[in-house]
């Protein structure tokens, strides 16, 4: 049983694992797309520009940001503001989750999914591409936990639907891919969201999670690309990457995806 004296610090130590686990996350975004590093080597955490290697002290997740006022202690070079703010949006993300979820395995699973959806927007908005290890790490990790709560459950529909719903989802978006390849001549998604959206399906369901998620993610990279072409910040024929409305989707359907379903049968009087 949860004493009260620790149930007021658990949203504040999540929240600090969470800045933990953002802090990880930016070594992931930098160095997964270079092909001349990895998550393990080197070690240490270094400065982009001038190559020294970060002391601890310095690494402090948003703390070291703010004490060096966004400047490299040895070059003085620009820290990017990127690296705080994917501190801050984990740590924002695994607070909700706890209040959304509470202290079980929903949560521990909705932990991970979003652990994984962060880099892979931040990555694909970057470089457009969704890495393999990423999608790989998620399906490794979703499939355990989905195996863990079917079993806490004792409940195989709920491990069927799940593993449904991955296959679902992989060929809903490759079916969306070759029909918008046919209709507009060219590659109209990559194989990188086609895999984004197995992953969606593997961690929410196949119905009718899926459908909102593919529904949220059109209707949000609509606005935002056309908003971006009529600002001229981007031209018709400039690549916008899919991945970051896929993620943001999956994380409204996640957490308010059945609301959303039930407000929208009743506005159709499917009650």
């Amino acid at each position: 049983m949860v004493t009260p004296v620790f149930e007021i610090w658990i949203p504040v130590l999540i929240f600090l694992f969470g800045l933990a686990i953002g802090s990880f996350l930016n070594v992931c975004i930098y160095r997964i797309p270079r092909e001349d590093l990895s998550i393990h080597s080197p070690r240490r955490s270094f400065c982009p520009e001038c190559n020294t290697p970060i002391s601890p002290y310095d690494n402090i997740p948003v703390l070291s940001y703010l004490l060096l006022r966004g400047k490299c202690r040895h070059c003085q070079a620009t820290i990017s503001i990127l690296y705080p703010l994917v501190e801050l949006a984990t740590a924002g993300l695994f607070l909700v989750m706890y209040y959304r979820f509470g202290l079980t395995l929903e949560f521990l699973i909705a932990l991970v999914f979003v652990s994984v959806l962060l880099p892979i927007s931040v990555i694909d908005a970057q470089h457009y591409i969704i890495p393999n290890t990423l999608i790989v790490t998620g399906l490794i990790l979703g499939f355990g936990i989905v195996c863990a709560i079917a079993y806490q459950r004792a409940d195989v529909w709920y491990l069927l639907i799940r593993l449904m719903g991955a296959i679902a989802g992989g060929m809903a978006l490759w079916l969306v891919a070759v029909i918008g390849s046919a209709v507009l001549r060219k590659t109209a998604m990559g194989g990188g969201d086609i895999k984004l959206m197995a992953l969606n399906g593997l961690f929410l369901g196949a119905w009718p999670e899926l459908v909102m998620v593919i529904a949220f993610s059109a209707l949000s990279g609509a606005i935002v690309g056309t908003t971006l072409i009529v600002s001229g910040i981007k031209s018709r024929e400039s690549p916008i990457p899919y991945g970051p409305f896929l993620a943001g989707a999956a994380v409204v359907v996640l957490l308010w995806g059945d609301n959303l379903w039930r407000m929208y049968l009743q506005s159709v009087g499917w009650n």
